[in-house]
């Protein structure tokens, strides 16, 4: 220390300046609920925890700093104490002399998280239970007495205050304090890493701003009685800046205004003075749920069982298979072996509990259970006997003598876990979304499919399984062909697994991108000013129904469509053509004669055509507009490579089938098989597939290298990367199955929209003035073909806000709520099909408004004649009224 103080005097320091906003210091959370943050906290809000700086006091302060300065207890109390004037000694971080320290050190405050205070309490009816063993009931009380009086002496006479926090601290255990330490005042202190100071001995703090968010799905909302429950939400001036290089835990943990969410669950009580007290009730942060979907509150629990004389630290773990909690006892030694000797249990091992003794715990609990008027479901049904004491060294506690929950059960996770229960779990949640029974002997098919799972199902059921099972699955594994029960409980149980099936995936597509057409392209067919007949694909979706219109406006006359459609030999493709575009207000009946409906699938040869039927087509066309393909943002690789992958495989065969007279391809593409970090309208060769994510994606950009492949053999190609298409500019006829179509929809039936949708925008073109620059581009010089076109607007957008507007403007009222209760809403909403609960899932992997930076440069340069449509408010009341006499009201 004298080296210290000489350098410091030796060498001087220019004076650091710093603004009230700047982040002063990192303090970190315990990580008792997983990896410690590191929350950054301002100068203001440093400064705002001490507010008496300097004053002088009379009073001596002594303090004992024992626990990590990372942490905001101790370094707040030792500042407090340096600022007093006082004097500060430090532990060795020995939990084991903490007491001799405590004895050596004498502090005038005290301050300690539950578990020490458990261990006191431990000690004290461990001893008191071996004292009182054979005692008469009239010597009880004094015996209790006279070691209450022992006790006492642990907290050193000087020390004239302690308190308890960091965690809930047990009545039992409170209660105990009071009665020994009475030299002492005994408090309550509550406060969080993220915002300082909460209450003292329940009492609000003045400076705290809070309000309670109700957590219905837990049983606590605002309007309960006799006091309004639910989560705690806080602002004070020592809030925290955010979390360090965290920006989504950050996100997560703040409102919309500021407020932080603590996790807490606290009940609001006004004493007769009007005085507010705030009671911790439960940890949200800490709850989890049973197979049967009951809440538990693992702390709670574990506060209630430590009554017990067999218990000196408890895990209480909520298995998601299970229909009851089971339990990690630490046995107190001295109490198990005095029980071993009086039951005459003579081959007693700590490294091998006699049956007997687990029985005896398992019954104490029980006993517990019942006298505290717990459910079943909270009474262990299950108990695992560990001598070994959780501690920081063996991670088990934190570093501020925490349970680390996550390190627990990673811990005990063998030993907890239950034979056969996830394959029946998973039988369950699957039987439970599709609403129909499965075999668990089916050992050939997809579990999944074989049931008639769809996509809003897959989603459904990932949702689930996450939840109950704490595993996230992507959709490639649930989708794939050979993943029976036993297969996918496998994954469940050891989800290193994951890795080397995305690896499977991608090599896959690099092997489906490497197809070796064997094409020869010698001459392309001759086309004087106009084709005379045209193969398009695609005209039962959105943009193939607009493109076709287009042509038919375009193209003269005497210009024949074949429109290859797949369906059943029973329907006419022509009716689907027709009520496709009817729906979308663009059919004429004119059209009608120049539309050749051809029955055909892209995803089999020849397009499941006759050979005649195919080689006279093969003669006739004289391009193709290839828009034909499955887009769905859900469904994996696997699912989607039949239509997008194999489909433009044929169409290639299709176009080249006669090396003398090869058949020009228009081929409509999607901006979303470039990774993000590429903005150029650059070759898909130049590119790579690991970053993308989804099966559309991935298809996509696997028959973008097959289209690229045979334009490199020669064949004439052009390729259209779409980016968002909206409404049609004229009518404000829109794609039903698009998502923002879908978030529109939910906001009218439910009358509100998620307040943090005022800031966001559309970028987008009109599905019409998309049509038309394909047309416009198809129709270029022969010199042109080879070009990449990035069809995204750059020039203008939608803003959310104005829809919002517009929606108010026709009639409908709309209420502006936080984005979780929206999502509440969305949830115990019902429309009758479930469709709103199905978008919510959508949206939890969609970033509404994310602005594309990808370069439309080329795109631009050559459609520069077209006006493009402007996204005013007439626009978008026309896009407005179509959902809602088209969608809504369907």
């Amino acid at each position: 220390m004298g080296d210290i103080e000489q350098a410091g005097f030796i060498k001087k320091y220019d004076y650091a300046t710093i603004e009230p906003d700047d982040c002063l210091t990192i303090i970190y959370t315990s990580g008792s609920s997983g990896f410690p943050k590191g929350a950054m906290i301002s100068e203001s809000a440093y400064r705002a925890t001490f507010p008496r700086w300097c004053l002088p006091s009379s009073l001596e302060r002594i303090t004992l700093s024992y626990r990590p300065l990372a942490w905001a207890a101790d370094r707040d109390a030792i500042i407090t104490t340096f600022l007093c004037g006082g004097r500060t000694g430090f532990s060795t971080e020995d939990p084991s002399r903490l007491m001799d320290e405590l004895a050596l050190v004498r502090p005038t405050y005290f301050g300690g998280p539950p578990s020490i205070w458990n261990k006191i309490y431990t000690e004290f009816k461990i001893s008191l239970a071996l004292i009182t063993a054979h005692c008469q009931p009239e010597a009880i009380a004094d015996e209790e007495q006279c070691l209450l009086q022992q006790f006492s002496r642990l907290i050193p006479n000087r020390c004239k205050s302690i308190a308890m926090g960091g965690a809930m601290v047990s009545p039992v255990v409170f209660n105990f304090l009071k009665q020994c330490f009475t030299h002492c005042s005994v408090n309550e202190s509550y406060g969080i890493t993220e915002c300082g100071s909460v209450a003292y001995n329940n009492l609000v703090e003045n400076s705290l701003q809070y309000r309670l968010e109700s957590v219905p799905e837990m049983g606590y909302t605002v309007e309960d009685e006799p006091f309004p429950r639910g989560e705690l939400l806080t602002k004070t001036p020592q809030m925290f800046s955010g979390y360090i290089n965290n920006p989504e835990e950050t996100s997560a943990a703040l409102t919309e205004d500021g407020f932080f969410r603590t996790g807490d669950i606290v009940e609001l009580c006004t004493s007769r003075n009007g005085q507010i007290n705030i009671h911790v009730i439960d940890r949200k942060k800490n709850f989890f749920k049973l197979a049967q979907g009951q809440f538990i509150s693992p702390e709670f629990l574990q506060n209630i069982y430590i009554q017990s004389p067999f218990v000196e630290q408890i895990y209480i773990h909520g298995d998601l298979l299970s229909d009851s909690v089971s339990a990690v006892i630490v046995p107190n030694q001295k109490y198990a072996q005095a029980y071993a000797i009086e039951h005459n249990l003579i081959d007693f091992n700590i490294n091998n509990p006699h049956p007997e003794l687990i029985n005896a715990i398992l019954q104490d609990l029980h006993s517990i259970g019942e006298k505290e008027s717990l459910r079943k479901y909270e009474i262990p049904s299950k108990i695992i006997i560990d001598f070994e004491p959780f501690t920081s060294q063996n991670g088990l506690l934190t570093s501020s003598m925490k349970p680390c929950r996550h390190k627990l059960a990673a811990h005990y996770a063998n030993q907890l876990k239950i034979p056969n229960a996830i394959e029946q779990r998973l039988k369950t949640i699957i039987e439970n979304v599709t609403g129909r029974s499965i075999s668990i002997d089916n050992k050939e098919e997809n579990v999944f499919l074989s049931i008639g799972g769809d996509s809003l199902a897959a989603i459904r059921l990932s949702r689930m399984i996450e939840n109950d099972l704490g595993i996230s699955l992507s959709f490639n594994i649930l989708f794939d062909p050979k993943m029976n029960l036993e297969r996918l409980t496998t994954y469940i149980q050891n989800p290193s697994q994951f890795s080397s099936f995305s690896q499977s995936i991608l090599s896959q597509m690099l092997n489906d991108s490497q197809l070796d057409f064997n094409i020869k392209v010698e001459k392309h067919k001759s086309i004087i000013d106009f084709p005379s007949m045209v193969l398009i694909t695609g005209t039962t979706g959105f943009i193939g129904a607009f493109l076709l219109a287009e042509l038919l406006t375009i193209y003269p006359i005497k210009c024949k469509f074949v429109c290859l459609v797949r369906c059943q030999s029973s329907i006419n493709g022509l009716d689907r053509i027709r009520k496709n575009m009817l729906f979308y207000q663009i059919w004429k009946d004119d059209y009608e004669e120049r539309i050749i409906p051809l029955q055909g699938d892209l995803s089999q040869n020849n397009f499941g055509l006759d050979k005649e039927t195919y080689q006279s087509f093969v003669h006739q066309i004289d391009i193709i507009f290839h828009c034909g393909a499955i887009v769905n943002f859900i469904l994996p690789y696997n699912q989607l490579y039949g239509s997008n992958v194999y489909g433009t495989r044929e169409i290639i065969r299709f176009a080249t089938h006669i090396p003398s007279s090869c058949i020009p391809i228009q081929y409509i593409s999607t901006i979303s098989v470039l990774p993000f970090d590429i903005d150029k309208e650059i070759s898909i060769d130049e590119t790579s597939p690991e970053q993308l994510i989804g099966g559309y994606a991935q298809s996509k950009w696997v028959a973008e290298k097959l289209i690229a492949k045979a334009n490199h053999s020669g064949l004439l190609v052009n390729i259209y990367r779409l980016g968002l298409i909206c409404a049609d500019s004229r009518t404000g006829a829109c794609n039903q199955h698009d998502i923002y179509t879908l978030l529109i929809t939910a906001m009218m039936k439910m009358n509100c929209y998620p307040k943090s949708l005022t800031e966001c925008h559309l970028n987008g073109l009109s599905v019409d003035f998309t049509a038309k620059t394909i047309v416009y581009l198809s129709n270029l010089k022969s010199n042109v073909y080879g070009n990449i076109y990035h069809m995204i607007n750059q020039n203008s957008e939608i803003k959310f806000v104005d829809i919002i507007d517009c929606i108010h403007n026709c009639g409908i009222e709309l209420e502006s709520v936080s984005y979780d209760e929206w999502k509440i809403k969305m949830k115990t909403t019902n429309d009758g099909d479930n469709s709103l609960g199905s978008i919510l899932e959508l949206f939890s992997n969609i970033i509404i408004g994310e602005k594309c930076l990808v370069s439309a440069d080329g795109f631009y340069s050559a459609v520069g004649v077209l006006s493009l449509p402007s996204f005013d408010k007439d626009y978008i009341c026309k896009w407005l009224s179509f959902i809602t006499h088209h969608v809504v009201r369907k």
